[in-house]
């Protein structure tokens, strides 16, 4: 069977494809992102500048979000976000989830001595990445299964979850 835009992604496994997927587009980084959060068990750790909309803010992602936090009640979904003004006057569909899932979707503001870090990533389960470089461009790699590099961000996330509000 040919890959289509629905199963381009089927074949990655989180915890057992160990393949780096480079990616270019928006759209790949969205489709990753929902192909990330859908195979979560318990954990979900987002930095990003603006909760950038093209890849967080449409329903398949939000409805992902939705599932990993209903679906365990020891389930931690965390996003830090440099500047959250650009999706609080947007009103991003995560704010709203954040409120009412509030026991385990929290949004947070990067403090301003870590708000110069260009990059962005997602991490799931401590084993599964999106990352990109820079945040300003969609050129990232994907690995469904990169426990290495996932601790190495999930430790940044950590520290700049502690300082931030």
């Amino acid at each position: 069977m040919a890959d289509t835009e629905e199963n381009r992604w089927a074949k990655f496994h989180l915890g057992e494809t160990s393949e780096d997927i480079v990616v270019e587009s928006s759209e790949d980084n969205h489709q990753l992102a929902v192909q990330l959060v859908t195979q979560a068990n318990h954990r979900l750790d987002v930095f990003s500048r603006d909760l950038d909309p093209r890849i967080y803010d449409n329903a398949d992602f939000i409805d992902a979000v939705r599932s990993l936090a209903v679906s365990d009640n020891k389930a931690r979904i965390r996003f830090l976000v440099i500047d959250p003004d650009k999706a609080i006057k947007l009103g991003h569909r995560l704010l709203d989830l954040s409120r009412r899932l509030s026991s385990t979707v929290e949004i947070r503001k990067v403090h301003e001595d870590y708000g110069a870090n260009p990059e962005c990533y997602l991490i799931v389960d401590g084993r599964g990445l999106l990352h990109r470089k820079l945040a300003s461009r969609y050129e990232a790699i994907a690995n469904f299964n990169n426990p290495g590099d996932a601790a190495n961000l999930v430790h940044h996330f950590n520290e700049v979850w502690e300082h931030s509000s």
